[in-house]
């Protein structure tokens, strides 16, 4: 007689037990067959067009009458025909026209007690992609003509977020994510007033692996990761590297050929992965790629992808996007955009070889997110080969908007995949990268905070498939939701620091299908520049200069400051930053300062200058 222990499994199973045939029954409907079994017996299943249409195995040769072996582990039943503990798949039927499928599966009776809560209480894995310097529209998903079918996979089974922030600055950002904390609360890149997350999830059972740029105090393997590959600095040659690189904490010698950043990141990933699989506990991984950071440096493949592309300028471009984000309902249809300032010039009105100059560059970056992208594709197919996707909470974003700084450019004449070369960024195609916002990376307007970001978890997420979702969201609700997620509790006290409280949110209640109730306000800092979101009100101060106010639910591009309109919440707002400047994040006096009471021009003598002297090469100021 078939017992019921569905109370040991809410997710998504119905089990039973019969101590005759010591036999464990699962009634899965398709459309949960994947995430439930598919995952755990990952080639005894071929799926195709969401159908499965046969079982047996490939590799070993089995049919579906044979007994074969495949490890059953503390984390559930694992993908691998290699022999640990015997788990057996006798027999399978179809009922209701293959719609409904059952499996009969022959388990040990010793360790069904062991198994049958396990379905239930399997933590979810945590991958956190953080680019560099991507731009808000740089992703098919999000506008872009670039190429990135994985990411506009997960987008369109997964939720994406249309006002998500950064810091608008490379190391805030990174300590903001791993701590959720303001980045000057935290203890700056020290983060001696904060935990990371690794070393709560650490406690918590997880594996705790990172490839890629650190940018911050120590190393990883200082502050909670059981692995780490990458460079410690906040720039990297792609194909040469540095003498920063590491290996769990040890220098690592770049090879003198066949070497690229953002594909060896991905292959130490997936290292790293393996060895937590072995260990058969959940994990946590954190990609922090270099790219598309200067230099500009694309594989040879990837950048002739894009040569040609980009001739027909940035204000096509910047047109093109927009009309896109409005297609894919990211703005509506009379978002008003912001225009293209006056240190940019018209494309038309670019010298030729000048308009040649950029249009290599933006080949170049788009090369380079492109392979991002790619090396991303080998990581999921890895995750589903591993039965591992359905539950596995995959966020993508970038540390801030678009870069603008026109640095030095070493042989601008020549391609940017010889190893010689070193390009660095175009103010122009940072506006248009940035598309509909103004200003870039360091500022904090839209154009230097807003992220994409793309969430993926279909055993967890609720939202219907593709969504978008508009709540004011920020790195720093990273910490509580992966924490709520796993089911980890942050510390109040933690050795040799002095824990400040939490600035995020958990993003739960979000990927479970309703809504924030409330959040404070965000803050946003960084040397000079600052800013205040609290509801649909921004305040806005481009290196401390006056004030401006901007009401996001109308004007998401920040393109009428009615600061004249309402001096009263100007005010308020201020003083609310400046509090908040001074007790929750403890900045030093400088950052301070009030804002000046006369307007100025708004320019760096670091962006590109493009009327330069004699010469095919633009310069900064």
């Amino acid at each position: 007689m078939r017992k019921s222990v569905e109370s040991q499994n809410d997710m998504f199973c119905r089990f039973g037990i019969s101590n005759e045939r010591r036999t464990i029954f699962a009634d899965v409907d398709e459309t949960r067959m994947r995430t439930c079994f598919a995952p755990t017996i990952r080639h005894l299943i071929r799926v195709g067009d969401g159908v499965s249409r046969f079982l047996g195995c490939e590799k070993c040769g089995v049919g579906p009458g044979d007994v074969h072996p495949i490890p059953f582990s503390r984390m559930g039943l694992r993908a691998s025909c290699h022999l640990r503990r015997n788990l057996t798949l006798v027999s399978r039927k179809h009922e209701g026209g293959g719609v409904m499928m059952r499996y009969h599966i022959i388990l040990p009776f010793a360790l069904f007690g062991a198994f049958a809560p396990l379905c239930a209480a399997e933590k979810p894995n945590v991958v956190v992609v953080l680019t560099d310097d991507l731009g808000f529209s740089d992703l098919g998903c999000y506008g872009a003509e670039i190429e990135t079918p994985v990411l506009d996979r997960l987008a369109a089974n997964g939720l994406r977020f249309t006002q998500f922030y950064n810091t608008a600055k490379c190391h805030s950002s990174r300590v903001s994510l791993l701590t959720g904390r303001w980045c000057r609360q935290a203890g700056d890149e020290d983060m001696d007033r904060a935990v990371t997350l690794p070393e709560v999830l650490g406690p918590a059972g997880y594996f705790n692996a990172m490839t890629g740029k650190w940018h911050l105090s120590k190393e990883p393997t200082d502050f909670g990761f059981d692995r780490y590959f990458g460079h410690l600095s906040g720039a990297t040659h792609y194909f040469r590297g540095n003498d920063t690189f590491r290996l769990n904490g040890e220098p690592w010698e770049v090879p003198d050929s066949g070497f690229y950043t953002t594909i060896a990141k991905v292959d130490y990933a997936l290292d790293f992965l393996a060895e937590a699989r072995e260990e058969e506990k959940p994990w946590f991984l954190y990609i922090a790629f270099n790219a598309p950071h200067a230099p500009i440096q694309p594989l040879k493949e990837d950048y002739e992808k894009y040569k040609d592309h980009y001739k027909v300028g940035w204000d096509v471009i910047h047109e093109r996007r927009i009309a896109r984000q409005i297609e894919l309902g990211i703005f509506d249809e009379d978002v008003e955009t912001a225009p293209r300032l006056d240190h940019i010039p018209a494309w038309e009105d670019l010298a030729p070889e000048l308009r040649e100059w950029e249009s290599k560059r933006m080949a170049g970056y788009a090369g380079m997110i492109d392979r991002v992208d790619q090396e991303l594709g080998r990581l999921v197919a890895d995750l589903e080969a591993a039965g591992e996707l359905d539950n596995t909470l995959i966020m993508f974003f970038s540390d801030n908007g678009a870069c603008p700084y026109d640095r030095r450019n070493i042989k601008w004449e020549d391609e940017p995949y010889n190893p010689d070369t070193r390009w660095t960024d175009s103010t122009g195609w940072a506006w248009a990268r940035n598309t509909p916002y103004r200003f870039y990376k360091q500022n904090q307007f839209e154009g230097g905070v807003a992220t994409p970001a793309i969430f993926h978890w279909p055993d967890g997420i609720k939202t219907e498939p593709g969504a978008l979702d508009f709540t004011p969201t920020h790195l720093v609700d990273l910490f509580p939701t992966i924490l709520e997620m796993a089911g980890a509790e942050a510390p109040t006290e933690f050795p040799g620091r002095e824990l400040t409280p939490l600035a995020g949110v958990s993003l739960m209640p979000v990927l479970s299908g309703g809504s924030l109730e409330e959040r404070p306000p965000i803050h946003f800092l960084f040397n000079q520049d600052r800013g205040l979101r609290d509801g649909d009100w921004k305040i806005v101060s481009f290196q401390a200069g006056p004030w401006e106010l901007y009401n996001l639910e109308n004007d998401p591009a920040e393109a009428r400051n009615v600061v004249a309109e309402h001096p009263e919440r100007v005010e308020k707002m201020a003083a609310e930053w400046h509090r908040m400047t001074r007790d929750v994040l403890m900045a030093p006096e400088r950052e301070q300062r009030p804002v000046a009471t006369e307007d100025r021009p708004k320019i760096h003598s670091q962006w590109s200058d493009y009327d330069p002297e004699p010469g095919r090469h633009t310069g900064n100021r």
